[in-house]
């Protein structure tokens, strides 16, 4: 799961409803491992390509869900191309 501290998909559909600055939508201190445990699910994070890869193949093998948070740059994009 990409992981960037904002609902970037609902900050890009506000824009294109020309309706910014939505509140509530930034998501600082999110731990996306800790709310997949609290679900019952495994949660781990992975920084690096190899992490990624390790965790992946143990969540192949894992009786049950698998949450891999991937922290990713922030970054703005166009819904529909203008």
């Amino acid at each position: 799961m990409p992981c960037n501290g904002e609902y970037a998909i609902l900050k890009a559909f506000a824009s294109l409803e020309k309706t910014p600055n939505v509140p509530a939508l930034d998501l600082p201190g999110l731990d996306i491992v800790a709310t997949a445990k609290a679900y019952g699910c495994r949660g781990v994070a992975a920084r690096t390509a190899d992490e990624i890869k390790t965790e992946f193949a143990k969540a192949l093998q894992a009786d049950g869900p698998t949450v891999i948070a991937i922290p990713i740059a922030r970054q703005e994009r166009a819904l529909v191309a203008e």
